[in-house]
């Protein structure tokens, strides 16, 4: 197959060193600054996925994704979900804040009650100390988080008193909470901050705490993606059906709102690295076509059109790009699989046995490949204008 002759050229300029090693050294310098400024977004971007990867399963794992409260007429509230919701399970559930005394130690807490049946995949996993059996089977028993645990000093089957503000009662010696003795039963690691404030008991023992107004559970829906949460609520509240719906947003939203700040901006900074390096390329095209003025004014004169001399010129550019933004990418998978190693290998790894989360999104690999090549098919643009506006006859006169 015969490449066109634009082509061929723009090959032929590109593999010629001879009289042009300055510009064969900038060129290179703009391919290995591509290169770089493309490894480093790829591999922040893996760590940052992670990162957000990370936070979702163990902070969306205990904090209900969407809670909802059904109207009292409405009994078949359940027909409000659609299958492509990806609602993984539906479960009773109540909430209530609390102060926990210890022996040493006053606590504000987030009293949770759950199903015996109904407990979620990720907090089951969680579990470090005790038995959810135990659980199901004591009453009054509490699982605390782990920070909690450690703060309040206390173990299993220690016991603990628990005061809710709600539903307290006037006495002659002034307004008392209710409260009530748990036993502590088990011990859960989510691995986050969620553990230094988590209470979790059966539905019924806090019910029974409660007073008769805040009794009717909520209904927690747990998603198989919990980013779409959000989108869910608001089209659960359209439908009428609920009086109260809520979402993770609520308690949790700052946090990965700061995440996906701190992503946005890391990918700002970064591509403006590889924004240099890609405009670099114009220093070296522009030196090319001025080195290259005579022949670019032979080629006019023998009846190249300015379509094809533009093409010459763009060639080499965008090849340049696309070859550094290949090599970056390659360079920034494989970094992103040995990455714990290389940390390891140079002592910076985090914490004794903790890695480094990493998650590779090949559409956003495929992203950024693509913006790569995309500014450099703009940095192009004015060094191969240069050499179409050459005027045959102001350059040939003294030939």
């Amino acid at each position: 197959m015969q490449l066109p002759v634009s082509i061929l050229l723009g090959i032929r300029y590109s593999q010629s060193r001879k009289g042009n090693a300055f510009i064969s050294f900038i060129t290179f310098f703009s391919v290995a600054g591509i290169l770089l400024g493309v490894m480093a977004l790829t591999l922040v971007s893996s760590v940052m996925n992670g990162f957000e990867g990370d936070l979702k399963k163990r902070i969306l794992g205990v904090i209900p994704h969407v809670v909802v409260m059904p109207e009292p007429a409405n009994t078949d509230w359940q027909t409000a979900l659609r299958p492509g919701d990806g609602v993984q399970d539906i479960s009773p559930f109540l909430q209530s804040e609390a102060l926990v005394q210890a022996p040493r130690q006053l606590n504000a807490v987030m009293l949770q009650g759950i199903h015996p049946e109904k407990i979620p995949q990720f907090l089951q996993q969680a579990l470090v100390v005790g038995s959810w059996q135990d659980f199901a089977t004591s009453r009054y028993g509490v699982v605390l988080g782990r920070g909690l645990a450690e703060q309040l000093e206390v173990s299993r089957g220690q016991q603990l008193r628990f005061m809710l503000a709600q539903g307290g009662s006037y006495t002659p010696v002034g307004w008392l909470p209710r409260q009530r003795l748990f036993e502590v039963v088990g011990i859960v690691d989510t691995g986050s901050e969620v553990d230094s404030v988590l209470a979790v008991t059966r539905l019924d023992d806090l019910a029974r705490l409660l007073p008769a107004s805040a009794r009717e559970p909520s209904w927690r829906l747990s998603l198989a993606e919990p980013f779409s949460a959000p989108l869910l609520a608001e089209r659960l509240v359209r439908s009428g059906s609920f009086s109260e719906v809520s979402d993770w947003r609520q308690s949790q939203g700052k946090l990965f709102a700061a995440v996906a700040m701190e992503k946005a901006m890391m990918w700002l900074m970064l591509l403006l690295i590889v924004a240099v390096a890609a405009f670099n390329i114009v220093s070296a095209l522009v030196m090319m076509v001025t080195e290259k003025q005579a022949e670019v004014a032979i080629l006019k004169t023998l009846g190249m059109t300015d379509s094809q001399l533009f093409m010459v010129f763009a060639f080499q550019g965008v090849v340049n790009g696309m070859v550094g933004a290949a090599l970056g990418v390659v360079a920034g998978l494989l970094l992103c699989l040995q990455l714990n190693e290389v940390l390891s290998l140079f002592g910076l790894q985090l914490a004794s046995g903790m890695a480094l989360p990493v998650a590779v999104n090949p559409l956003q690999i495929a992203t950024i490949f693509a913006c790569a090549v995309g500014l450099t098919l703009l940095a192009v643009l004015y060094p191969a204008w240069r050499a179409v506006k050459v005027n045959p006859a102001e350059i040939l006169r003294d030939e």
